[in-house]
Parts: structure tokens; C-alpha cells; sequence
């Protein structure tokens, strides 16, 4: 093996790819436990007024939940299975899309009409983040034993319905979806280290 590939498979490989998932996951919880963004559901002056007041936290959430991305894709790698990583890269561009537009607001010091309609594209890439993550945990766990793959399958489903519930402004899935993905990821990290060790 040539020194190029060995380190391929190092940062790709079984145990490196459980450390990818848990790295991600730490991450993740990091950067959501910072502060809650409004949504379009909120006047567009109580959005500019909340990210006046609290844009330099804004500013660094984004730049936290961006770095998110590395572990994901490492991991998503590491999983070497049909359509995780189509599924990773679709989960980067809406993830990358929910963090450039509170940067804008932030920015350029939106008005409240601007800030409303950049919060309503904000909410879209929120949709498309979570038909993403539904797609990732069905193709992540395809092939793998029963109890997984249900547990997978029901968390999709639920970060389907989170996709469709979202614009409607009906929230109760809200917390539920993410920790769902989450959960997911955990096990399936915990299923690498038990592959490397057999």
C-alpha cells in the first residue's frame, strides 16, 4: 500500500470513522446549545432586533455548526456504503445555506423586511437540511443488522416529517429529529469499533 492510501484508510477507517462520529456529534450539540435562531414565523422586526442583540453569538455559531461538516463527511467516508456520501454532501450544502444567511443579517445589518425574507430562505434550507438527514440515515444503514436499520429507518421517518411539519410552523418535532440523527450516528459509530475489533 502506497503511503498516499495508508493515509487515506487512517483517516477514513473503522476506528477513525467512529472518532469522525463522535467528533460531529460533539460538535453539533455544541454549536445548538449557543442560541435558538428565529424563524419566518416571527415579525420581521422582533428577527432584526434579535440579531442585533445577539450577533456576535451568531457569528460564532455558524462558524462552530460550518466545522461540523469535516467530521460528517470523514464519517460519511468512512461508512463505504452506496449513497452516504450524495446523501453527507446534500446535508453540507443545505447546513452551509442555514449558516451564510445569519451571517448576511448579521452583516449587512438588515432592516426588518430583509431580515423577514432572509429568515423565510433560512427556514427552506432548514427543510432540505432534514430530507437530507433523512436520506443520510437511510443509505448509512442500509446493510446493517435488523434492530439498526429500523431504528435508522424510524429516525428518517422522523426527520421527514420534521422536513414537512417545519414550514408549517408545527414544532413538537423540533427537538425530537435531531437527537433522533444523533442517536443514529452514535450507533453506527458504535457498530465501526465493533467491525474493527471482529
Amino acid at each position: 500500500m502506497t503511503g498516499q492510501g495508508a493515509r487515506s484508510l487512517a483517516w477514513t477507517g473503522s476506528r477513525a470513522g467512529g472518532l469522525w462520529g463522535i467528533a460531529f456529534v460533539v460538535v453539533l450539540f455544541v454549536g445548538a446549545a449557543m442560541v435558538s435562531l428565529p424563524t419566518a414565523s416571527e415579525s420581521g422586526e422582533r428577527i432584526r432586533a434579535f440579531y442585533q442583540a445577539q450577533g456576535s453569538i451568531i457569528v460564532i455559531q455558524q462558524m462552530v455548526e460550518t466545522t461540523a461538516l469535516v467530521p460528517l463527511l470523514l464519517f460519511a467516508l468512512s461508512l463505504k456504503r452506496q449513497w452516504v456520501v450524495p446523501a453527507a454532501i446534500i446535508i453540507a450544502v443545505a447546513e452551509l445555506a442555514t449558516n451564510i444567511v445569519p451571517l448576511i443579517i448579521v452583516a449587512t445589518s438588515a432592516g426588518a423586511a430583509g431580515a423577514h425574507t432572509l429568515t423565510q430562505v433560512e427556514d427552506l434550507a432548514d427543510t432540505a437540511l432534514f430530507v437530507g438527514i433523512a436520506l443520510f440515515l437511510d443509505a448509512a444503514s442500509r446493510g446493517e443488522i435488523y434492530w439498526l436499520r429500523w431504528i435508522a429507518v424510524a429516525a428518517a421517518a422522523i426527520c421527514l416529517m420534521r422536513a414537512i411539519l417545519g414550514p408549517l410552523e408545527i414544532k413538537y418535532l423540533d427537538a425530537i429529529a435531531p437527537l433522533a440523527f444523533i442517536l443514529v450516528i452514535l450507533l453506527l459509530r458504535a457498530r465501526l469499533f465493533m467491525r474493527k475489533r471482529a
